[in-house]
């Protein structure tokens, strides 16, 4: 995917604990209801395993776990949401999806945080009236805190 520009755009609202964030409405397939994840051996503690979700295998992985390390388990009330990176789709696990909002580039702040600490997923935070919307790039995200590669070869090895 090409680098995503945040300037004027669409993104998908969603919730982990009491934090808000936004994704890119591009990189978003769909939005789905919790579901059965089986497990497999050797993976990261905020990878969960794989559903097949319209018999798909999809590899699936808790944001909470990947943003905080702080573990829960998963509810019926949460949502997978189904994001493209690259030619596959992976599921992320949140507490919900609340909304698609416009967010003007000019709302969009750097925080000097993210200056000190290179933390490349963090894409700035908007404000929208009350609300602090914490913008990620779910592809980079999922490069600095899981083995990428590792969820794209395990989708190839189950729909084979």
């Amino acid at each position: 995917m090409d680098q995503i520009n945040f300037q004027d755009f669409k993104a998908l609202i969603f919730k982990v604990g009491q934090e808000e964030y936004g994704v890119h409405i591009n990189q978003v397939v769909s939005i789905e209801r919790m579901q059965t994840i089986t497990p497999y051996p050797n993976r990261q503690p905020h990878v969960l395993g794989v559903t097949s979700i319209r018999e798909v295998v999809t590899p699936i992985v808790d944001v909470r776990t990947a943003l905080t390390g702080e573990t829960i388990k998963p509810t019926d009330d949460m949502r997978i949401i189904i994001v493209q990176v690259g030619e596959k789709e992976i599921g992320l696990v949140v507490d919900s999806a609340t909304d698609v909002l416009d967010i003007a580039s000019d709302t969009i702040q750097q925080p000097n945080l993210l200056e000190e600490k290179n933390v490349s997923y963090l894409k700035g935070i908007a404000k929208q009236g009350n609300r602090l919307l914490i913008l990620l790039d779910i592809e980079k995200l999922l490069q600095d805190t899981t083995n990428l590669d590792e969820l794209k070869e395990i989708k190839d090895e189950l729909s084979s």
